[in-house]
């Protein structure tokens, strides 16, 4: 595997070490580089190695890039959550069922996304391994 192409796929692990902090989603800034070049690395990472746990982690991770999203609309779905758990703990009842439904319906729009983009890579995935 060429230096820089190992170096995005650890660089990239590296960060996937942290997803656990981030709940559902993570910030696209935390990627080391853009998903195509990510992409492109794994799959020269997957041509270089017969290793079977290394190419299932490859494989996972390649998926794992739809759980990256722009900074700005996770910080926007982390406020609303935020502001929701304010306003329960000030004791504020007339808008939280609203305010929760708001935010549950950016959640979940985010959720679609995810699995849509992560569908779409593990079909480029599966062609790129034919």
């Amino acid at each position: 595997m060429q230096d820089k192409t190992q170096s995005i796929v650890s660089q990239y692990f590296s960060v996937l070490e942290k997803r656990e902090k981030y709940g559902i989603a993570m910030p696209l800034s935390m990627l080391p580089g853009t998903k195509n070049e990510i992409k492109e690395a794994i799959k020269s990472a997957l041509s270089s190695t017969d290793r079977l746990e290394e190419r299932a982690k490859l494989k996972m991770g390649f998926i794992t890039l739809s759980e990256f999203i722009p900074d700005e609309v996770l910080k926007k779905v982390n406020q609303e959550w935020k502001d929701v758990a304010e306003a329960e703990c000030e004791g504020s009842e007339e808008s939280d069922m609203t305010a929760e439904t708001d935010v549950m319906g950016d959640v979940v729009e985010v959720q679609k996304s995810i699995a849509d983009e992560g569908a779409k890579l593990a079909q480029e995935l599966s062609e790129f391994l034919e």
